[in-house]
């Protein structure tokens, strides 16, 4: 499952699968904020398009966020961002997640957690 809005800023899935997921992207300057930085909406995307494909590697039918958090913690410049989703729990209905957003460097950019609907089939 590849979006196509993860096609215009260049995503690619590294892998998916048993609710977890590992998605990257370049840096770019069309991605930037005013202060050449990577632009904390990208981040947001990216994180969400992680989380997304996790749950879907444990789920594969319809399913609906309900709620992202995002915890900045740096940014960058150069180079690329790495996410890695995982699913942490379920009660009912809900599944919940959390994503680390890193530079290729290692160097941790944003924490999110998440919470989904997953409706019964």
């Amino acid at each position: 499952m590849k979006a196509p809005f993860m096609e215009l800023l260049e995503i690619e899935v590294v892998n998916s699968e048993d609710g977890c997921a590992k998605l990257s992207m370049p840096f770019k300057k069309e991605f930037t904020n005013p202060y050449g930085r990577l632009h904390g909406g990208v981040v947001m995307t990216l994180a969400d398009s992680a989380i997304a494909l996790a749950v879907n590697s444990k789920y594969g039918h319809p399913f609906y966020t309900r709620e992202l958090k995002i915890k900045f913690k740096s940014s960058i410049e150069d180079g690329s961002v790495i996410a890695e989703a995982k699913l942490v729990g379920q009660k009912r209905n809900f599944v919940f997640g959390k994503v680390e957003v890193k530079s290729d460097k290692g160097e941790l950019l944003a924490e999110v957690s998440a919470t989904f609907i997953v409706p019964k089939e």
